[in-house]
């Protein structure tokens, strides 16, 4: 049986992170479930992160966690019509969420998906001294299948709004540190 191909692309645009696209997957024969596998590398922006914790939940309930190797990648895979949160922490950053719903409006038998990679950029703690960041406990970036689009795609306004809280809290701390001189 000849596989049919399933292009999509995520681009995220929130500071220091970069591109998504869709890892492959490929619908077994005999009933087996349809992975969505993810890649990725998380950096602080200039250096690479080894040993950063990558959590996945789905529906709210942990379902796996795994370390970042030497080079700050890691590899997962979600399962296609369900709902997973990506959690990536580093003592010393702030924790960053990124949400994917990978319901799929199509049968998934005999479908190839393009790669799902995502280069995660963490900030440091220390950049937000004397602010809370408890409004960053929100995902920065919301991931589901587009139908206009034909791929799954990020909620562009949903991120945009996430850049503006972070932009705000840097704001924020740069005045806090500003008059603590």
């Amino acid at each position: 049986m000849r596989s049919r191909p399933f292009r999509s692309a995520v681009a995220l645009l929130i500071p220091i992170a970069g591109l998504f696209s869709i890892p492959t997957a490929r619908a077994q024969s005999g009933g087996e479930e349809v992975v969505l596998p993810i890649t990725g590398r998380i950096t602080d922006g200039d250096s690479k992160l080894e040993g950063c914790e990558v959590i996945t939940y789905r529906e709210n309930e942990q379902v796996g966690s795994i370390t970042t190797d030497r080079s700050g990648r890691f590899a997962l895979g979600l399962a296609l019509n369900r709902s997973f949160s990506i959690e990536f922490r580093k003592a010393g950053f702030v924790p960053k969420r990124v949400q994917i719903d990978t319901h799929f409006p199509k049968a998934a038998d005999d479908l190839v998906f393009e790669p799902l990679v995502m280069d995660i950029g963490m900030l440091a703690e220390a950049k937000y001294n004397g602010v809370s960041t408890d409004e960053l406990d929100f995902p920065f970036a919301r991931i589901r299948y587009d139908e206009k689009a034909g791929m799954f795609a990020q909620d562009p306004e949903w991120t945009m709004g996430m850049q503006r809280t972070n932009g705000a809290l840097l704001l924020m701390a740069g005045r806090v540190e500003k008059r603590e001189r």
